[in-house]
């Protein structure tokens, strides 16, 4: 048996949970909630090609959060793609504990990130499906079929464990090797990052063009990074809501930080980026309101209804929106995709990349940006607790505002 942190809501708490936390956020890591630490069974092998993985530290992603605050809408269509009760965690360093008889490329003791995606190599499907053949393996075909249970990724299902867990499991295609000079603390980074920097890669922009980041935490300033790293010289704008996302920002080399207050609204939002760049806003209706200007590209990285929104009126006429937050069930308008002939590009975790005339995984780029001193990743871990201060953590990360907080782990074990 081990420690793991479990998620397993059903409706009636769902809702409970739901109306509480409007008024106490804390309801979401109490005991009423879905969230717990619980004594379940070590997974086993599921074949020869599989390996036992015990965790160094597992990172909180941002998803996560949102699904254990429960802001995503309940019939959202990942629920399909994943099993409860699931044992959590994805973004993770870890060591080799245990190799199936057909593993040859990894031993006991070997330090590695497991990149998460159930795809079809590690679900032994064969032929793979045209995505994954084509190196698009989070777009894969096939994440509830073969012999495993239904599942698109580690530490979203019910059978290889997580992270947050005491060990967990991975095929042997999902790991890589982490090099020496890199330590936990940004290995740890690795897999956020690297859904910044596919995101970075799916659209490009030019070295003329003006692009704004919505969303100030790891995700926005990876993104941020990961063009600076690219050799990008576009004119980079945010958006930040308090002093320490303006200082990540500007780590992160943003030209020019816009300011916004938590509880702004739309109106006042909109003013603040017209004021920066010259553009005019429109009221309309029940204080709805029209952006006229813009950026040429828009990089969404909260993923929600309303950021939606402004990311399209925020881009000028036929500019492009890239939506890099795992966006949900929300209220959108959508106007601005017609109106202006918008380009909306999706990115989607990571995948094997075209990156400086060679055919890479995401996590080898961003290794290898980070061996280059292109990418700086260190201090970006900002709390570390055991899983057992759980309740703790994910207080830290609701107030991330007054704590400072940026990425927040768990270490396995309890007191």
């Amino acid at each position: 048996m081990m420690a793991a942190l479990v998620y397993d809501v059903g409706a009636v708490r769902w809702a409970t949970c739901k109306v509480i936390g409007r008024a106490w956020p804390g309801v979401f890591w109490s005991w009423l909630a879905g969230l717990s630490l619980r004594r379940v069974a070590v997974p086993a092998l599921p074949g020869p090609g599989w390996v036992r993985l015990r965790p160094v530290l597992g990172g909180i992603c941002g998803t996560d959060v949102a699904a254990i605050m429960q802001r995503h809408h309940p019939a959202n269509i990942l629920q399909v793609f994943s099993g409860l009760p699931a044992l959590l965690g994805h973004e993770n360093v870890s060591v080799v504990e245990a190799v199936g008889a057909e593993v040859s490329r990894f031993r006991p003791g070997d330090r590695v990130v497991a990149e998460p995606t159930l795809s079809c190599v590690p679900r032994g499907i064969k032929p793979v499906c045209r995505q994954c053949a084509a190196g698009q393996f989070t777009l894969c075909d096939h994440f509830r079929d073969g012999p495993l249970p239904p599942g698109s990724m580690i530490g979203w299902n019910a059978f290889t464990g997580g992270s947050w867990s005491e060990c967990f499991i991975a095929h042997e295609s999902q790991l890589y090797r982490v090099p020496e000079a890199i330590d936990d603390e940004q290995a740890v980074l690795v897999d956020p990052i690297a859904g910044a920097l596919h995101a970075a890669l799916r659209h490009r922009p030019t070295d003329d063009e003006r692009v704004l980041i919505l969303g100030s935490g790891l995700l926005g300033m990876g993104v941020a990074m990961s063009l600076r790293a690219l050799g990008s010289r576009c004119r980079l704008y945010a958006l930040a809501r308090h002093p320490r996302q303006v200082e990540l920002m500007q780590r992160a080399r943003v030209d020019e930080v816009i300011r916004t207050r938590r509880g702004d609204n739309q109106a006042a939002r909109y003013a603040a980026v017209a004021a920066t760049i010259g553009g005019t806003i429109i009221p309309s209706m029940f204080g709805h309101h029209a952006f006229l200007g813009g950026f040429d590209v828009v990089y969404d990285c909260i993923g929600s209804g309303q950021s939606l929104t402004d990311a399209m009126k925020y881009a000028r006429p036929r500019g492009t929106v890239v939506e890099v937050g795992t966006s949900q069930i929300g209220i959108v308008d959508t106007c601005p995709l017609w109106f202006d002939e918008l380009t909306l590009v999706g990115t989607n975790g990571r995948a094997f990349e075209r990156y400086d005339g060679r055919t890479m995984h995401t996590y080898e780029v961003v290794f290898e940006l980070i061996g280059r001193g292109k990418l700086d990743l260190r201090g970006l871990v900002t709390h570390r607790f055991r899983t057992d201060q759980y309740q703790e953590a994910f207080a830290t990360l609701a107030d991330r505002g007054r704590t400072g907080a940026v990425k927040v782990t768990f270490e396995p074990g309890s007191k």
